[in-house]
């Protein structure tokens, strides 16, 4: 699997190659263009030696070569030069000491000058043979210049250089990647910034915009991009709610009435299955408003006793369970007289409700369904029923999913708003449930306040 980069290690990757790169590089570079200002000027040197000498050249009477009196007559002595002058025989004229023997070993006779270096007795040199003509006869001047002399320091220099700023250069690219990470993480502070604003939005959250103040120029028009389309996303968001809202709320009223009417008609079969029908469908208005309601609450949560909802969900629908020949029952935690949670009394209300209904419809005769309130502010509701298969389980909290389409007994909203309900109050929900062994739901919220001590759980049976 490949880690995931993100820009800001993209970024100081990208600046730390071209550091080290750069600082790896710099030294070559230098040391190269060193060492050829280096070659120049030995090769000036050399050349204007070699033109001194030939130019202080005289060929007298007899044949012989010789320097004029005055003009580089001790030109060698000295051991760090040495010449030979040569004529076109390849003999040897003039020479000087003490190595200027070792110059013919390496003669390069040529029409121009010519510049090469040997190794002779464990020392380097480096020479050029100068082409002279006197009296139309040509000679050459053979210059060596010996670079293993103490007092030549440059080759020394050149050698040592790579190597004295690897030994410098490498701490400072240390010390410029520590920097260069400081200085790019500062840069993208803002974009860090408007990155969290982003994690931290929710589905709920179309009010929020991000900060664009401090973005780079390149970047910044993707924030203000971002913030439209939040716009509009609101717009159309709240447009749908309101809708929603609306519709059902306008439906209610037509529903009580035509309820109220089906109840005047003389009792039948075809009468009580219209009446059916009709408070099925002001359940699910009812279900769609409560949705809406939660959807557009913006208020914080307050404190709720989730104790007494329990009791007052489990009076309530009592009588439902009987007719249906199942036991209905609350659990609550020993010695505690309030659990108070930091969520909406209504929300806790409407959850509980759908929790327990959902049970009593999905289970059959001779079932036993608990509500257990315990003192932490959890709450469960279980019920020893026929399970719900593993593969359906991913469905449950969809809006409008229903596992028998045909049954006309709901719209599927049910558990979509308890985990909704639980979600807004900070809280969260969780399925167990195998086929054929009940099923259980639990539900955390936060607690509001330290609940009384709580030892062993005693049931009370409805």
């Amino acid at each position: 699997m490949l880690a995931r980069h993100t820009l800001l290690s993209k970024v100081f990757l990208v600046h730390a190659v071209v550091l080290c790169l750069a600082a790896l590089i710099a030294p070559l570079v230098i040391n190269a263009m060193l060492r050829e200002r280096a070659a120049f000027f030995e090769r000036k040197v050399l050349t204007d030696r070699a033109r001194l000498i030939a130019e202080a050249l005289v060929l007298a009477p007899d044949g012989s070569l010789k320097l004029a009196p005055g003009r580089y007559s001790r030109e060698g002595e000295s051991g760090e030069f040495g010449y030979a002058v040569l004529d076109e025989t390849g003999t040897p004229r003039l020479a000087s000491t003490p190595f200027a023997q070792n110059l013919l070993g390496a003669l390069r006779r040529d029409a121009d000058a010519q510049f090469f270096t040997f190794e002779s007795g464990g020392k380097h040199y480096r020479a050029v043979t100068f082409p002279v003509t006197e009296d139309n006869r040509p000679f050459w001047v053979i210059l060596g210049w010996n670079v293993s002399q103490e007092d030549v320091i440059h080759d020394d220099v050149l050698q040592n250089f790579l190597r004295n700023a690897l030994a410098i250069t490498l701490p400072l690219l240390a010390v410029l990647l520590v920097l260069d990470a400081l200085l790019v993480r500062r840069f993208f502070r803002p974009v860090l910034r408007v990155s969290r604003q982003v994690q931290q939005l929710s589905p709920g959250q179309t009010d929020i915009r991000l900060t664009a103040a401090g973005l780079p120029t390149e970047i910044r028009p993707l924030a203000d991009a971002f913030n439209v389309a939040l716009e509009r996303i609101e717009q159309s968001y709240r447009l749908q709610k309101e809708f929603t809202a609306d519709a059902a709320h306008e439906l209610r009223t037509p529903l009580a009435v035509l309820d109220a009417r089906l109840q005047t008609l003389p009792p039948s079969d075809t009468r009580a299955a219209a009446v059916a029908d009709a408070r099925l469908m002001a359940r699910i208005v009812g279900q769609l408003l409560d949705m809406a309601r939660l959807e557009q609450a913006n208020e914080a949560p307050g404190e709720t006793d989730i104790l007494q909802a329990g009791r007052s969900v489990v009076t309530a629908l009592a009588p439902e369970a009987i007719r249906k020949g199942q036991t209905l029952g609350l659990v609550e935690p020993e010695g505690a007289t309030a659990v108070r949670v930091r969520a909406r009394e209504q929300d806790v209300w409407h959850m509980l409700r759908n929790l327990v209904e959902n049970a009593i419809r999905h289970t059959p005769a001779g079932t036993t369904i608990d509500v257990v309130i315990a003192a932490d502010g959890s709450l469960t509701v279980k019920d020893d029923g026929p399970g719900i298969p593993k593969e359906l389980h991913e469905h449950i909290f969809k809006r409008f999913w229903r596992r028998n389409r045909n049954s006309g007994s709901g719209a599927g909203l049910g558990m979509a708003i308890v985990q909704r309900v639980a979600e807004a109050n900070g809280g969260s929900i969780a399925l167990r449930s195998e086929d054929g062994e009940g099923t259980a739901f639990f539900v955390r919220l936060p607690l509001a306040q330290p609940a009384a001590p709580a030892a062993q759980t005693a049931a009370a049976k409805l």
